[in-house]
This record gives C-alpha cells, structure tokens and sequence, in this order.
C-alpha cells in the first residue's frame, strides 16, 4: 500500500478537484453536463505546473521513504503556489485583457486542488496506516 499513496494521492486529488470544479461552474452556469468541459479545461490548463510539481515530490518523498501526510499535503501548496507564479508570470508578459482571467483561472483551479488534496490526502494516507 506504501507504493500506492503517490498514486492515490494525484488520481483521488484530481477527481474530487474536477467534481469540486464542476459543482462551482453548474453553480455560475446552470449545468453540471455544461460544466464538464470547462473544469477539465480549468484544472489541467492552469494547474498544470502545480500537479506536475507535486507529483515530482511526492516520488521524491516515497523514494526516500519520507512521505507522510504533512509533506503531501504541504508538497501540494507549494506546486499550487508555484503554479500561481508561473501563471501570474505569463499574464504580466501578455499585457491585455487576458491577464486578470488567466490569473483568476489559476486561483480557482489551486484552490480546488487544494480542497480535494484536503479531503482526498488524509483519507489515503490513514489507510495506509491501518493495512501497514
């Protein structure tokens, strides 16, 4: 189970993240079918860096022998935030219209990965614990 939990962790993070999103578009637009294509959009668009991050951590950390659920949850704000200085980035260098959406796309989709990494990491990682 200890090999899982990286698994575990991105796959379950990113469902609810798509779920969470979801519910937030058919919440402003109406429909929760509508919403689908605009929170897979959202999420792997402007999280990209973020995921990719976290997942190169949590390797690191199950490598080493060393994840547990304060570093994947931890490792998870910092590819969020990190994600967020890199879209922040690349909307200063767009100057326009742009920018302001680009940056609000990359809070909403951190702020749902960081809510389903608070609901799905926990959850892994206790049952991690209980078949260890």
């Amino acid at each position: 189970m200890r090999a899982l939990r990286p698994i575990l962790d991105v796959v379950g993070t990113i469902v609810v993240a798509l779920v969470l999103l979801g519910a937030f578009f058919a919440f402003m637009g109406g429909s929760f079918a509508a919403a689908v294509p605009e929170n897979v959009r959202v999420l792997f668009n402007f999280m990209d860096v973020g995921l990719g991050v976290w997942a190169i951590l949590l390797i690191v950390f199950s490598v080493r022998n060393a994840l547990t659920l304060g570093r994947a949850f931890f490792s998870l704000v910092v590819g969020a935030v990190l994600n967020l200085l890199v879209v922040v980035t690349v909307g200063f260098v767009q100057t326009g219209g742009w920018a302001g959406q680009l940056i609000l796309f990359a809070i909403e989709a951190g702020v749902a990965c960081i809510v389903a990494g608070a609901i799905v990491v926990p959850l892994v990682h206790r049952r991690a614990a209980k078949a260890a």
